[in-house]
């Protein structure tokens, strides 16, 4: 029957200020696949809150390209392209993580869960 759009009127803006961190990195990941483009790719991960929360821009940068490398069958728009290899992102010798706040919207889910239970 196609797609019908749900039409809910304007959120308050605490709740449309949440929902925009996660319709970036959507717009970002759209974007992307529509031009090619694989450090879209990148930034579109970094963005988002669950991925950067655990891991640092080296990890996803080396994540995203390990999954250009499996996946590189189903992704003919990229036409063999790939993210590039940086090896001037260092953590200096020292440095300590930070306590990062749970993501919102997972902190409602374990809530969600934890009610069912």
């Amino acid at each position: 029957m196609g797609l019908h759009p749900v039409t809910i009127g304007d959120l308050p803006l605490p709740l449309a200020a949440m929902n925009q961190s996660n319709v970036t990195v959507q717009m970002l990941a759209a974007e992307a696949a529509l031009t090619g483009d694989p450090e879209l790719v990148v930034t579109a991960i970094a963005m988002d809150p669950l991925t950067s929360a655990v891991l640092t821009l080296k990890e996803i940068r080396d994540l995203t390209i390990e999954m250009f490398e499996a996946q590189e069958k189903h992704l003919p728009h990229f036409k063999g392209k790939r993210p590039k290899k940086l090896y001037d992102i260092t953590i200096p010798d020292g440095t300590e993580g930070v306590p990062v706040p749970l993501d919102p919207a997972l902190s409602v889910a374990n809530r969600l869960v934890s009610l069912g239970d």
